[in-house]
């Protein structure tokens, strides 16, 4: 399926605003832990959505409730928690790699969507994966293995199952009206866990700008504009674009220390490019 110019700069707007988060949540955690500060972007992502869209609220009925609590569960709760868990512990190059583990799985799972698997998308998804493993091979091999790691890989597969959930669903309902619902549906579900844990919350100002940043972009805009484009593409061939996340945030740290990217990251980066390329074929 050809890829809309449109659509494109949308899905690249999502891939820079959630590599930018991989920094903003490693720099938030100090401020807070990380079952509350899922709560806190969940629900307030939510209810953000709610206030500039919820009047896009409607049509929905009984039988999209089972969907929508599916969503909150998978994409929201479950994703959000082992996301920020594993971020606690494990190495920040292996966690990149094993959380954009998910167009692998996502293209797994696509037969179950009527989603063909041909050489050309499955040979451009493993070059894509490839590259992420080159990018951070000298991170993974002075690494060992923590339990951070499993919580990445958890992370990874349940954003995917999330994703092919929605394809199953086919739903009609707008895209301001999914991300609002389910993120406030993944608040309930976290609540038991954060009421079972240790919670704390140190309110600096630096701790509610980058919430913000989670609430108003990552959970608000991100999300909306990742269920709108999704709906008009394959799985497999939309969540391909996501191996780029890691590659953003590597060329932003580059950036940010004011210095050239090293050979592995060029050629990491150029694999994930071809990758993407042959997917789209």
């Amino acid at each position: 399926m050809k890829v809309k110019t449109y659509d494109l700069s949308l899905v690249l707007l999502v891939c820079l605003i959630w590599a930018a988060n991989y920094f903003v949540i490693k720099a938030v955690l100090p401020y807070v832990d990380p079952i509350t500060f899922a709560f806190l972007r969940a629900v307030l992502g939510g209810l953000f959505v709610f206030a500039i869209g919820g009047y896009m609220v409607k049509g929905i009925r009984r039988a999209d409730l089972l969907w929508l609590v599916l969503l909150g569960l998978f994409n929201i709760a479950l994703f959000l928690i082992f996301l920020n868990v594993s971020l606690q512990t494990a190495n920040p190059g292996v966690d990149s790699t094993l959380v954009y583990t998910q167009p692998v799985f996502v293209a797994a799972l696509a037969p179950l969507v009527g989603e063909q698997l041909t050489r050309s998308r499955v040979g451009g998804i493993a070059a894509a994966f490839a590259g992420i493993v080159v990018i951070f091979l000298p991170s993974i091999a002075s690494s060992t293995l923590v339990v951070g790691d499993l919580y990445a890989l958890v992370a990874s597969l349940s954003w995917a199952i999330a994703v092919i959930i929605f394809k199953r669903w086919r739903s009609r309902i707008n895209a301001t009206a999914i991300t609002a619902i389910q993120s406030v549906i993944g608040g309930i579900f976290i609540l038991p866990v954060l009421a079972a844990g240790h919670p704390f919350l140190h309110p600096a100002p630096l701790f509610w700008v980058l919430l913000a940043y989670n609430v108003v972009l990552s959970s608000g805009l991100a999300y909306v504009i990742f269920w709108r484009v999704l709906a008009r593409m394959p799985a497999a061939q939309f969540t391909s674009y996501f191996f780029l996340v890691p590659v953003f945030a590597v060329i932003i740290a580059s950036a940010l220390q004011l210095s050239a990217p090293p050979l592995n990251e060029l050629a990491g980066t150029a694999l994930v490019a071809l990758g993407i390329v042959a997917v789209n074929r």
